[in-house]
């Protein structure tokens, strides 16, 4: 293990106080009594302990990524950050990869691919901490070919506290020791049962040597609505059928980003992997039907993906670059967001629905409906082999919308939850043959059947594992898994 970090206890007259309460939803401040900056497990472990034995509630931070405040949402608690955990190597003695949670994704990514030329089938924000993400369930780019990442999680390290209201630093492993607690990990979301200070991984995938990009626009001002259905349309027939486990079109990994109009271009972007480059040709035709304009290069960013090259051409990069291409956060600014797993395309109201709402009177160019392809190899593993049940999905939804002034708040929220009861009712998407529930790591506090849509029925079985492992919900926030 590391050395204790030496500047670890943040306080309020500290210079860092004012930055450690935020996270990268500026929408949130906390109001903590300190923050402790913990640089190894056995540091976490006393931290823990000191704030239950003074009734001091606990909260945690790897990256600050959480959409809703229940990272630094902490008034007059404790904020234990994990940044200086943040190293990513090859344990010798457990003969396996170890990412500690404070790691962020481009960390992981970084290291993985010069020290051992390994991947993880993991997200597309470089600031992303990994704590947060893997016990969240975890996907990326390279997903659909290789699966979540917590699909190749073995162990991991994480304090608990127990009956005795005693801090342990607790191991476990997948087939072995305390396997319930290394499987609620796998997707339970973070927060709920423990702090993770490290993740084990004895196998990950190879990277690719090379990734193929492309980036297709279509002008606002040149797309009638029924146009606007038949590209709608052609995206969810196109992952309809090949987002089977052994599909050929596994190595393609697309994003369909459906702005408001005021951001004046829809943007499809995909990366390909693989031996088979026509498979990317073949989806660039399909996406491009005679009766849509043709599409146009990119020009403005969209959502919190950076802005790729002016062009409509395949780029042909070495797979590192493409990923660090792809791989944006955008600015810290207030921001809200929701989710939805499809398991069958969009039906036609809702369709009109998106169009209805993305082409409104909102005036707000950083608002959005970002469709991410899904299923193949992430389908091949049961409901119930991790926490995360929705395996038999071709489509992964993120509504999203950005703001800089708290002005502007009340109008952005209105906006965006209009829009999504429009989409499924005040229920939320319920899993119906089309719909198939929400994605732990996008919380919405508004979800009225949250235990259900994010975990369906795995949802009891975290319940147990939260009864064994915290039975005195030292771990809580507005969503975590409640003892059952």
């Amino acid at each position: 293990m590391t050395e204790t970090y030496p500047g670890g206890r943040v306080g309020k007259s500290d210079p860092r106080y004012d930055t450690l309460i935020r996270g990268f939803n500026l929408r949130w401040v906390g109001k903590p009594k300190y923050i402790e900056v913990c640089g190894d497990a056995e540091q976490v472990k006393r931290t823990v302990q000191q704030a239950v034995d003074g009734n001091l509630r606990i909260t945690v931070r790897s990256g600050g990524h959480c959409y809703e405040n229940f990272a630094v949402g902490n008034d007059g608690g404790v904020i234990v950050d994990m940044a200086p955990m943040n190293r990513v190597y090859y344990d010798g003695e457990r003969q396996a990869y170890c990412i500690e949670a404070g790691a962020t994704l481009w960390n992981v990514i970084w290291n993985l691919y010069k020290e051992y030329g390994k991947a993880i089938p993991g997200g597309s924000c470089y600031s992303v901490g990994a704590g947060g993400h893997i016990t969240g369930g975890g996907y990326g780019l390279l997903s659909r070919k290789h699966g979540l990442i917590v699909d190749w999680l073995d162990a991991v390290e994480i304090v608990c506290v127990d009956a005795n209201r005693r801090a342990h630093v607790v191991i476990a492993e997948r087939d072995g020791k305390h396997a319930d607690l290394l499987w609620a990990n796998q997707g339970g979301g973070g927060g709920n049962f423990g702090i993770v200070t490290r993740f084990w991984f004895k196998e990950l995938p190879n990277a690719p040597s090379e990734a193929h990009l492309v980036n297709l626009a279509w002008n606002w001002s040149d797309i009638t609505e029924k146009q606007f259905r038949l590209l709608v349309e052609l995206y969810g027939t196109f992952f309809r059928e090949h987002s089977g486990v052994d599909s050929p079109y596994d190595g393609l990994f697309a994003l369909l980003h459906l702005t408001h109009k005021t951001a004046s271009q829809i943007v499809l972007t995909a990366q390909y992997v693989g031996d088979e480059l026509r498979r990317l040709d073949e989806f660039v035709a399909f996406m491009s039907h005679a009766q849509l304009p043709d599409p146009v290069p990119q020009v403005y960013a969209v959502g919190r993906h950076h802005l790729p090259a002016r062009t409509n051409e395949i780029q042909r990069l070495p797979w590192l670059y493409a990923t660090q291409t792809l791989d944006g956060s955008g600015p810290n600014q207030r921001g809200k967001y929701k989710s939805a797993y499809m398991r069958e395309p969009f039906p036609k109201h809702q369709i009109d629905t998106m169009w209805k709402f993305l082409s409104d009177d909102f005036d707000n160019p950083q608002a959005l409906l970002q469709v991410d392809s899904y299923g193949c190899r992430i389908n091949a593993v049961p409901s119930d082999r991790t926490a995360v049940p929705q395996r038999s999905s071709i489509l992964k939804l993120q509504y999203q919308t950005y703001w800089t002034t708290e002005a502007e708040t009340e109008k952005n929220l209105r906006w965006i939850n209009d829009f999504y009861v429009a989409m499924y009712g005040e229920r939320g998407p319920q899993p119906d043959g089309t719909m198939d529930g929400c994605y732990v790591n996008y919380p919405d506090m508004d979800l009225k059947d949250w235990e259900h849509l994010y975990y369906l029925d795995n949802y009891p079985r975290l319940q147990k594992v939260k009864g064994e492992w915290d039975p005195h919900d030292v771990f809580h926030h507005g969503q975590s898994v409640r003892v059952g």
